[in-house]
């Protein structure tokens, strides 16, 4: 919740004395005081919980202001929003009532799961709010694929945070358990649900499952563990399931990961990599990383593998990815003898 923009530096009050600056949380801060408290606490509950603590905050530091002050804040409220409509508001609900009431549960969220925007889930909203160690006192006491199913909502920051206070056991098995989840019904997410906010779940819906976790998931949280930490759970992931752990290795350090490699280390790789597997797999790297490939080279040789970029026939994404693949396979090896070293997150555990 960004500041507005502060008011006019000219703004004077009746007596013409210049007006002390409110900013635009300050603003939002005094129309929630001056809301009654059922409608504040609708529109706090619609906000991020960093939101909600900086607006908090507000709240008492306008406590003391004057009434001038009050209406130049009105002011400034009504200036931003009069080309305002409400036609968004809570408009996926509305969309989502009609289809409902049109077609029955059923065939209206598989028709709208082709169009409307993915929705994000109450579960995720829910743990915004909860403290990580609340959290990792919840998947410790609760079975590992309903813990695993509630990890796939969190946050990979968060995650990682609060994996690191389970034990290593269950950190191996929750890591694991992300990276092979697949359909979670309804009825299951209705349950999870009702854990958090200890309630009895909702009434069940007729909703297709929905499909969560996955191994890009599990890759995406070892790569915010501490290097070690990171190793040691592999390691455990492996004794478990070779092939699961292969594919969480292979998510973890992917092509345009070299863009973290210092010039002269990603020079050193484009030295060792054969230009038959080289040139292809610059013609799906980002801009960036080409220039910085091009860049630890010679120019002579920069220009000999642009030209052969150049009159290169067009290739099928399949080669581009194998041709990738090939040149990831020499950066993993060269990493693991310790012929260069990767400066950012995933690679470190490769």
């Amino acid at each position: 919740m960004a500041d507005a923009a502060p008011k006019d530096d000219n703004a004077t009050g009746p007596d013409g004395q210049q007006l002390e600056l409110i900013t635009g949380r300050q603003t939002a801060a005094i129309l929630m005081l001056l809301f009654d408290d059922e409608e504040a606490a609708r529109i706090l509950e619609r906000l991020e919980p960093e939101e909600a603590e900086l607006l908090g905050e507000a709240m008492f530091s306008v406590a003391d202001v004057d009434a001038i002050q009050i209406d130049g804040s009105l002011d400034k409220f009504l200036q931003l929003t009069r080309n305002q409509t409400m036609l968004a508001y809570k408009a996926d609900e509305k969309v989502s009532r009609v289809f409902r009431q049109a077609l029955g549960t059923s065939r209206a969220e598989t028709m709208m799961n082709r169009f409307a925007p993915k929705r994000p889930s109450n579960i995720a909203e829910i743990l915004k709010w909860v403290p990580i160690k609340d959290l990792a006192e919840l998947v410790e006491n609760e079975p590992p694929q309903i813990a695993a199913v509630l990890i796939s909502f969190m946050t990979p920051e968060a995650a990682a945070e609060m994996l690191q206070l389970v034990s290593p056991e269950l950190m191996e098995e929750l890591v694991y358990r992300v990276a092979t989840l697949g359909p979670v019904s309804a009825h299951a997410l209705a349950q999870i649900h009702g854990l958090l906010e200890n309630a009895a779940p909702a009434a069940e819906e007729l909703a297709p499952p929905m499909e969560v976790g996955g191994v890009m998931d599990s890759a995406t949280i070892v790569n915010n563990l501490p290097k070690k930490l990171g190793q040691a759970v592999l390691k455990g992931v492996n004794r478990r399931d070779k092939k699961i752990a292969k594919q969480i290795e292979d998510e973890m350090f992917v092509f345009a990961d070299l863009i973290n490699l210092s010039k002269k280390d990603i020079g050193t790789v484009a030295r060792k990599v054969d230009s038959s597997i080289l040139v292809p797999a610059l013609r799906g790297a980002s801009s960036e990383l080409k220039a910085k490939i091009f860049e630890s080279m010679s120019q002579r040789a920069a220009e000999t593998i642009q030209d052969e970029m150049d009159e290169a026939p067009p290739l099928p994404m399949e080669a581009v990815v194998d041709a990738q693949r090939g040149v990831i396979a020499v950066a993993k090896l060269m990493l693991d003898n310790g012929e260069i070293s990767m400066g950012g997150g995933g690679a470190d555990y490769v």
